[in-house]
């Protein structure tokens, strides 16, 4: 599949993964957040969360357990550090969304230096087609 493939409406790349186990597709882990379902395997409160986050409040905790605030840089890579789970288990929603659109954009960007015969258009080119490879890749584990 090429990037210009990867990109028809039909064809959008919607890829996330669940817990550690496999790569799936959305349909098969249905939330878009398993924050909760981590600290809560730790018996962790959210204030306890809260405290090893550097201090947020609960609430907080609360509102990225339910994706109604996305989670800052920072409270994301703690989360990895805090439960060793990559990020696109702990958040397979948010990663998903971001994946589509870096798919797209690396498809638009393909477009645009595809009149290009340049040593640095073609190195380009091959970073755009590894990550439509990869997403593809990710899709077809399912």
């Amino acid at each position: 599949m090429t990037i210009a493939d990867a990109t028809r409406p039909r064809d959008r790349l919607v890829v996330i993964a669940g817990p550690r186990r496999a790569r799936h597709a959305m349909h098969h882990y249905p939330y878009p957040s398993y924050l909760k379902t981590h600290r809560r395997r730790w018996g962790l409160t959210q204030p306890e969360l809260g405290q090893l986050l550097g201090g947020i409040s609960a609430s907080q905790i609360s509102r990225y357990e339910r994706l109604s605030q996305n989670p800052s840089l920072e409270a994301v890579i703690a989360c990895e550090f805090i439960f060793e789970e990559p990020a696109r288990h702990l958040f397979p929603g948010i990663y998903s969304a971001v994946e589509a659109n870096v798919v797209r954009d690396a498809a638009a960007l393909a477009e645009k230096l595809s009149g290009l015969s340049t040593k640095e258009a073609a190195l380009k080119r091959t970073l755009l087609d590894a990550i439509v490879a990869r997403a593809v890749s990710d899709q077809t584990t399912i």
